[in-house]
């Protein structure tokens, strides 16, 4: 097959006109003349660009299939409007039916009044945008056996009225409390999720947690995953795990962390405090990533750890310093690194380290910043100071906190909306979702074309994904 276009290698040659292939590896890459007289009887197609396999470097796939069937709250700000949705929901359910829905962001947490009006007769459980909190109603409350003699778990907190019964907002930990009670999503959620991804152009999608391996061990074993998936195991099951591959196309790679939550449900842990006084919420504390992390290591696995808040990205990267000595085949991963300060940015020189951002986020959160962190917008979404470490840096979505686009982050990324001077150049979101995020996967032979490179690619028209080859099988 004989693909011309501008074609982006990501290698010192940069561009050329035409990528010959065979079965499922590149052969050669140069002028589009010399190719078509060398290959003349290849299949030839033309696009417009035509670039190395894009890599969605951190998504929750079984989530995203879940919520492609679930409520869409995205956008919305106000606990009205969704109230509304979910009455709009109900009409169409038969009663005792659940609800579920994900995508608002709001300021303030609401109560369960309104969904309780919205909804009597339909245990309702929706989640914010960020994943990190949930509002529920009585009935969703009731049904997992919730009350004023709850406690709260390790990691979590039910928010409580003056006498101690749940308001209905559930933040981090407490949120498992409730989806327990729930039908749990399972191997039809992550195919679905993994196949809508791969009708985006994705070639790689690297997965973070929530979703038990097991999973994409059937789909890998039968021959159905859509992608090459790079796994982050929960903390919790890792040690009953050989890493490695399974096939070609999945790779139980590391181990996934939370070292805090996030800024729209104000559990991302500060340094200096949200107007409320509060300063987040510390979830797997710092001692144990770098206990449970160094035991990881020995063990084969990368590690991937979560750090939005700028006490949350210091701690990880004292951590991250300390682990950086174990010789592992694999960088360890901050993922989101959303808030960071000065005196931390010479931190993240020289680590074995790589980051994994989703600029994207600034779309909604850049209003949010405004209004938490008054004062301290400087420090957040730090796109140009960030890639100025040398770290390698990957670009995601974390579907299904948002939808996951290329465009989305490069619009983000090229026009940063809280400071223009962390603003990155178009090439350099290419090549962060596509060479940048092969090497925080540890896969130095991906996001590049060049003869030997397996032959997982992009193709665009008109700016954006329109099909894929994908171990050198044409899909458009």
């Amino acid at each position: 097959m004989l693909l011309c276009g501008r074609v982006h290698t990501l290698t010192a040659q940069e561009e050329a006109e035409a990528v010959y292939l065979e079965g499922d590896h590149i052969v050669e890459v140069g002028p589009r003349e010399d190719l078509q007289a060398r290959f003349p009887g290849a299949r030839r197609l033309v696009f417009e660009q035509i670039t190395p396999g894009l890599h969605e470097a951190h998504a929750h796939p079984q989530l995203w299939g879940l919520q492609l069937e679930s409520l869409d709250l995205e956008g919305l700000t106000e606990p009205q409007a969704v109230a509304q949705r979910v009455a709009e929901k109900a009409r169409t359910l038969p009663p005792g039916t659940w609800i579920r829905g994900a995508g608002y962001l709001f300021q303030a947490y609401p109560s369960r009044e309104l969904l309780d009006a919205a909804a009597p007769h339909h245990p309702v459980f929706l989640q914010s945008r960020d994943l990190h909190s949930a509002w529920v109603n009585h009935r969703a409350l009731k049904q997992a056996g919730l009350g004023a003699h709850t406690p709260d778990p390790p990691g979590g907190r039910l928010l409580r009225d003056e006498v101690g019964e749940p308001t209905g907002y559930l933040l981090e930990n407490a949120q498992t409390l409730v989806s327990a009670a729930m039908p749990p999503p399972g191997l039809a959620e992550l195919e679905r999720g993994l196949a809508d991804l791969a009708r985006r152009g994705y070639t790689a999608v690297h997965h973070m947690g929530w979703c038990h391996y097991s999973l994409a061990e059937q789909l890998a074993f039968s021959g159905r995953l859509p992608v090459r998936l790079w796994w982050a195991l929960d903390r919790d099951h890792w040690r009953q795990v050989q890493p490695g591959w399974r096939g070609d196309r999945l790779e139980l790679a590391a181990v996934k962390f939370f070292a805090d939550g996030a800024l729209g449900s104000r559990t991302a842990w500060m340094v200096a405090p949200y107007p409320d006084g509060s300063q987040g919420l510390p979830l797997d504390p710092p001692g144990l990533i770098e206990e449970e992390g160094r035991a990881a290591l020995e063990a084969g696995f990368g590690l991937a750890v979560h750090a939005i808040g700028t006490q949350a990205v210091e701690r990880v990267l004292e951590v991250f310093g300390r682990l950086s000595a174990k010789k592992s085949f694999r960088p360890l991963r901050l993922e989101h690194a959303q808030h960071v300060r000065d005196q931390a940015l010479p931190r993240f020189r020289g680590l074995a380290a790589a980051l994994s951002l989703q600029p994207m986020h600034l779309l909604g959160d850049a209003e949010l910043v405004r209004f938490h962190l008054k004062g301290y917008e400087h420090e957040a979404f730090r796109l140009r100071d960030l890639w100025n470490t040398g770290l390698p840096v990957a670009f995601g979505s974390d579907a299904p906190v948002m939808k996951p686009l290329f465009e989305l982050n490069l619009q983000a990324a090229t026009h940063h909306p809280l400071n223009p001077g962390q603003n990155l150049a178009p090439a350099e979101v290419l090549w962060a979702h596509t060479r940048g995020a092969a090497l925080a996967a540890g896969w130095p032979q991906h996001g590049l074309i060049r003869p030997g490179a397996p032959a997982d690619l992009t193709l665009w028209e008109g700016g954006r994904p329109v099909g894929r080859v994908f171990a050198g099988r044409l899909e458009v």
